[in-house]
């Protein structure tokens, strides 16, 4: 009989997918400042991060750059040339002054999240809700997602910084990831609990909701406020924001100053 080959976990294989689609727009852009940066690995994905590294190495040997390995080896193949690596046995012991992408598997030390240049991913159990400690170390922009398997069984992905710009990037890759991995997402605020597949077009009705109940909390709000709302408050994009409200201005769930005409930053909704 042939042997049964183990399917990869899909919590893992999006976890992956979306570390290393941001994790390149990422180093780009350390790459451009000349402060450099410092990427912290605590899981089991060095390899990964390698090759993406590998993939700027005309640029490395004219930048700082540099990888922190905990409790791990360098994996086979080493690193790519002009690529600084060191390995520590546990993460206390990390101190990165410059900016910093850690990959962890919990929220870390308040030393190694704390910085305005300090950007973190993390695992975590689902329910467990690391936004207040992110946020009070000085990283307020966070989005936690949590990825759910066809069999129920899911897993927290939480990123922060402290750079609205960089959450924006962050939730483009997110819903870019691979479609087919088996896992749908769930805005752990959303008392519903929806499952959304994972599509540059996502379905929009826990948005839709989202941005009913904040109109219904704080009154009138022009789009431009929501966009924000749902940028910081969500794990939707800011640009969603335009679809869910259309569609409830549509469904009559909403007023519209003014009333005609594609709805444009300056238009002010309310709850009808």
């Amino acid at each position: 009989m042939a042997e049964r080959v183990r399917r990869p976990d899909p919590h893992v294989s999006v976890e992956r997918d979306v570390l290393v689609r941001y994790l390149d727009a990422w180093t780009a852009t350390v790459l451009r400042s000349p402060r450099g940066g410092t990427y912290v690995e605590c899981g089991d994905f060095a390899a990964d991060a390698f090759r993406v590294f590998g993939e700027f190495a005309d640029r490395l040997g004219d930048h700082h750059l540099e990888a922190v390995l905990v409790g791990r080896p360098v994996p086979p193949g080493g690193a790519p040339a002009g690529l600084a690596v060191r390995t520590v046995a546990d993460l206390g012991d990390v101190r990165v002054p410059g900016p910093m992408l850690a990959h962890l598997s919990d929220a870390g030390p308040p030393s190694l999240v704390r910085g305005k240049a300090h950007e973190v991913l993390l695992s975590a159990a689902p329910g467990t809700d690391h936004r207040e400690r992110l946020q009070a170390a000085g990283l307020g922009c966070v989005v936690a997602v949590d990825l759910v398997a066809d069999d129920g069984t899911a897993r927290a992905l939480v990123f922060a910084t402290a750079d609205s710009r960089h959450l924006a990037t962050f939730k483009t890759e997110l819903w870019a990831a691979d479609e087919f991995a088996g896992i749908r997402y769930r805005d752990p605020r959303d008392a519903e609990g929806a499952l959304v597949d994972i599509s540059l077009t996502p379905q929009l009705l826990p948005l839709r909701r989202a941005l009913l109940e904040e109109l219904d909390r704080r009154g009138s709000r022009t789009v431009a406020e929501l966009q924000r709302f749902t940028l910081l408050e969500t794990i939707y994009r800011a640009e969603d924001a335009v679809g869910a409200l259309t569609a409830a201005v549509a469904a009559g769930q909403l007023t519209r100053e003014p009333e005609k005409g594609r709805l444009g930053s300056r238009t002010v909704l309310s709850a009808s």
